[in-house]
């Protein structure tokens, strides 16, 4: 309703000055009786008209660098009057505009026609405030209105090649290869977030809000980029959980926990209101790759691991070594056992003291000294044997 109000106001201004000419011709031919006289005062007003209208499109030129007078002259006939006008079409984010083309919508601001293709928003604002957001479609600004930015309603892509960060015992890492998508923030129902073929790309107003107004200035004095206002967000994550951990933590995490990697990636949508922020909604995320910035230190780790391990193997071999030295001794003494009941049940079989055969009792006593000798020549070979078999493993 606002719309042709607006459209009604500049043709009553234009009857208007269409009155007073004709009042002022039909005043001089009263007053004269002479066509010529009332064609004199007919365009009597159209002079000073003429000239203000000539300097204030002069003056827009000049404030607005438009280049062509004919634009803010057109500009300003249909500010006056509602005649003619510019429009203006945005698609896949973007004002198109023909390379060197000056359009008055982009650069001063209404009144015109904007046309929105699909995907697209489009954020309108006052010298005051914020005016309103149009999506899809054809629609009409008013002289007060200015275009302040265009919104991408599709899903977004981001990457970071690489980035430099400190782990929490002060050794810098860099992370590669990361990936995000990400789109508007949408208006969510209790069946969850729809999409309908009247309105295939539905969206938060107070989304659209934040991406426009909750981006910060950059060192070169321009508004950021809404993928590099997300790309900080999702650095700012990463940089957060870096910091907390040590790098072995992070390169070689112990097997029964959780990897940080992980963790890290189930912070992104646990940290979904930082992205809501700036207008964004979070729909993958790619950590990449984890490295050591210096080489000498991915060296230095190599020889820590090296000798670690070789450290866990020889305490495995010294703990082997142990148990066959222990099976050993075991063996033996279990030997010396039986030998020791052996030569009891041999000396009772003698008799001593007791009168028997002399010859049986000297078989006795021969067979316990070669059972002892034997025993004994046993016990030396196997020491030789394990100290030669220990000397060839230290070879090797």
């Amino acid at each position: 309703m606002e719309r042709i109000l607006l459209d009604e106001n500049g043709f009553l201004r234009f009857t208007f000055v269409l009155a007073v000419h004709i009042f002022s011709g039909t005043l001089g031919y009263i007053l004269e009786k002479s066509l010529l006289a009332a064609l004199g005062f007919f365009f009597v007003p159209v002079i000073p008209l003429a000239i203000a209208l000539i300097n204030g499109s002069l003056y827009l030129q000049d404030i607005y660098e438009l280049g062509d007078f004919s634009k803010a002259f057109n500009y300003l006939t249909h500010a006056l009057f509602g005649l003619g006008g510019e429009s203006l079409k945005i698609s896949g984010g973007k004002r198109i505009l023909k390379e060197g083309e000056v359009n008055t919508l982009d650069r001063i601001g209404g009144p015109g026609t904007i046309k929105v293709e699909p995907g697209n928003a489009v954020i309108l604002e006052t010298l005051l405030a914020p005016s309103r957001i149009l999506g899809a479609g054809e629609h009409k600004i008013s002289r007060n209105e200015l275009l302040k930015d265009v919104v991408n309603l599709e899903e977004c892509h981001g990457r970071i090649a690489e980035m430099v960060v400190s782990t929490q015992d002060g050794i810098d890492v860099k992370v590669c290869d990361i990936e995000f998508r990400f789109r508007i923030d949408q208006v969510v129902k209790k069946d969850g977030y729809f999409r309908t073929p009247a309105n295939p790309y539905p969206f938060s107003v107070r989304a659209v809000y934040n991406l426009a107004y909750g981006r910060s200035i950059g060192a070169d004095g321009k508004l950021g980029d809404w993928t590099k206002a997300v790309e900080g967000t999702v650095r700012g994550i990463i940089s957060e959980h870096i910091s907390t951990h040590e790098l072995d933590a992070l390169i070689s995490p112990s097997v029964i926990e959780e990897h940080p990697l992980e963790i890290l990636r189930d912070k992104f949508y646990k940290n979904r209101n930082k992205f809501k922020g700036v207008g964004a909604n979070l729909l993958w995320v790619n950590v990449g790759s984890v490295s050591v910035v210096a080489e000498d230190i991915d060296e230095q780790r190599y020889h820590v691991w090296s000798a670690r391990q070789s450290g866990g193997a020889k305490v495995m071999r010294a703990q082997g070594e142990s148990e066959n030295i222990s099976s050993r001794e075991r063996g033996r003494a279990e030997g010396q056992v039986i030998l020791l009941k052996s030569i009891a049940q041999a000396l009772s079989d003698i008799n001593i003291g007791e009168k028997g055969d002399t010859a049986r009792t000297a078989k006795n006593l021969w067979n316990i000294v070669l059972a002892r000798t034997a025993q004994i020549l046993e016990s030396m070979t196997s020491i030789y044997s394990f100290d030669e078999d220990k000397e060839g493993q230290n070879g090797h």
